[in-house]
C-alpha cells in the first residue's frame, strides 16, 4: 500500500522538449566554479537540478552561450569541422589582437581571447512558432547577459567566417579557402542576446510548471554561485556582481531534438597558442 502510493504521489516527467532545433551552432563556455570529484561544475549542476526541480523530459545536455545558431549552409559536416578548427581560432586570436589583449607572437597565457560576461537579471519566458514574430515552440528559464561593442565585432567576425557565401547555397559547401569571392550574403542585422539558459520546457509548462518566482527560489536554495544574479543593485547593464570569463568555445550539431545535439569539437583558450 505505501509503495502504491508514493508511486500515485510521485511528481512525473514532463515529456522531453518536442520542438525541432536546426543546423550547427557555436557555444561559448563560461568559467565553472566548484569542481566537484564527477568533474562537474556550478553550471552543469545549474543545468540538472533544475531538470529535477521543475521534473522536466531532460536537461540542457552542457552550459552555453550561443554565439551563432542553425548555421545551415553546409552539407559537408567535415568542411564547417574545418572551418571551426583553422578560422575560428584564428580570427579570435586576431581580433584579441585588436584588443590589445594579445601581443603579435600570439602569446595568450592569462590572457582573455573573449571579454567577461556579465549578467543583466533573469528571464522566464514562453514563444510560439509564428506568434509576434516567434520561432520557437518552448518555455526557458536563462540568465540574462550584456552584450558590448568588443562582443559584437567578435560576433560578427565569427559570422563572417561561416556566411562568406551566399544563403542560397543550401545544398553546397562554402569553402573558406575562396578568400577573394565577391559572393553577397545576408548581413547580421540585429544585436547579439548573450544568455545563459537554465532549462527549457515544451510551451504549456510555462506558469503551471516553470515560473520566474519558481527559477527565482531554485536559484536561491539551490544555486549559491548564481544567486548575485537576482541582486537588484544592478542598473540593467550587468552591474550586479555577477560575471563569468569565457574558458572556451565548442561546435554543435544542433539539429533536432535536445538529446540529439552531439558536440563535435571544442577548445579551451588556455590551449590556444601560436
Amino acid at each position: 500500500i505505501i509503495e502504491s502510493y508514493e508511486a500515485t504521489t510521485k511528481p512525473k516527467r514532463h515529456p522531453p522538449l518536442r520542438f525541432i532545433f536546426s543546423g550547427y551552432s557555436l557555444w561559448l563556455e563560461l568559467e565553472q566554479k566548484d569542481i566537484d570529484d564527477n568533474g562537474q561544475g556550478d553550471l552543469d549542476r545549474a543545468m540538472i537540478d533544475a531538470a529535477d526541480r521543475f521534473d522536466l523530459g531532460g536537461a540542457i545536455p552542457s552550459p552555453h552561450v550561443t554565439a551563432l545558431y542553425g548555421i545551415d549552409n553546409y552539407a559537408d559536416e567535415e568542411e564547417i569541422r574545418r572551418l571551426f578548427r583553422e578560422d575560428v581560432k584564428r580570427v579570435l586570436l586576431n581580433e584579441a589582437k585588436k584588443r590589445g589583449v594579445v601581443g603579435e607572437d600570439d602569446d595568450v597565457v592569462g590572457k582573455k581571447l573573449w571579454p567577461d560576461l556579465a549578467a543583466t537579471g533573469i528571464q522566464c519566458d514562453v514563444e510560439f512558432d509564428g506568434v509576434n514574430g516567434g520561432s520557437m515552440d518552448m518555455a526557458w528559464a536563462e540568465v540574462s547577459l550584456a552584450t558590448s561593442p568588443e562582443h559584437e565585432k567578435l560576433i560578427d567576425a565569427l559570422y563572417d567566417i561561416f556566411y562568406r557565401c551566399s544563403g542560397e547555397l543550401p545544398s553546397s559547401s562554402c569553402s573558406s579557402s575562396e578568400e577573394g569571392t565577391d559572393s553577397e550574403y545576408e548581413p547580421r542585422s540585429n544585436p547579439w542576446i548573450p544568455h545563459l539558459s537554465l532549462c527549457y520546457d515544451n510551451p504549456e509548462g510555462f506558469g503551471p510548471n516553470l515560473s520566474r518566482s519558481g527559477i527565482e527560489d531554485f536559484m536561491r536554495e539551490q544555486c549559491p554561485t548564481l544567486e548575485n544574479v537576482l541582486d537588484d543593485s544592478g542598473d540593467g547593464g550587468g552591474n550586479n556582481n555577477f560575471t563569468r570569463a569565457v574558458s572556451g568555445i565548442s561546435l554543435w550539431r544542433t539539429r533536432g531534438r535536445m538529446d540529439q545535439w552531439k558536440c563535435l569539437d571544442r577548445f579551451e583558450f588556455s590551449s590556444v597558442g601560436g
